[in-house]
């Protein structure tokens, strides 16, 4: 019972305590979360913990609004395109956030996007250089024409 209570102590101090700087990772690299903060307790049991060091691409994108209006921001490789500019503080069309909808449609004019979870663009479309920003992440520094869901139909 004390061992127990002395374990249960450590895993609460651990935990409080603990200045391990808190990191976002993908949800592919999940199962290798750093396990630093939990070292004294997992060599108790015979654990190895491991420091795992992850890094993400940024890449600027540019927007060019229908009024001729460009914003530029760096958008790193694993947010979509729509979260980074709202997080840059710019305003964009969008609906279900889930790449089933063309509200949020744009035109690529340079660059490269990974938006194979969207589920609404056909192949032609896709070619033509449409994309949901929704939906799409950066790959490479990019251009995008905003606004573009008239276009589609």
């Amino acid at each position: 019972m004390a061992a127990t209570m002395l374990l249960n102590q450590a895993l609460f101090q651990v935990s409080c305590t603990s200045t391990a700087p808190r990191r976002r990772i993908n949800l592919s690299q999940r199962s290798s979360l750093c396990l630093e903060p939990f070292g004294s307790i997992t060599k108790a049991f015979g654990l190895k913990a491991t420091e795992a060091h992850f890094t993400m691409a940024m890449h600027k994108v540019k927007l060019i609004m229908p009024d001729g209006v460009e914003s530029e921001f760096d958008a790193p490789d694993d947010v979509y395109i729509l979260d980074s500019a709202e997080n840059a503080g710019l305003e964009l069309p969008y609906s279900c956030r889930a790449g089933a909808c063309s509200t949020c449609a744009g035109k690529i004019e340079k660059g490269s996007v990974d938006q194979s979870d969207q589920s609404f663009l056909d192949d032609g479309q896709m070619e033509a250089g449409y994309v949901l920003t929704c939906v799409s992440y950066p790959t490479s520094d990019c251009v995008i024409h905003t606004h573009k869901e008239g276009e589609l139909y």
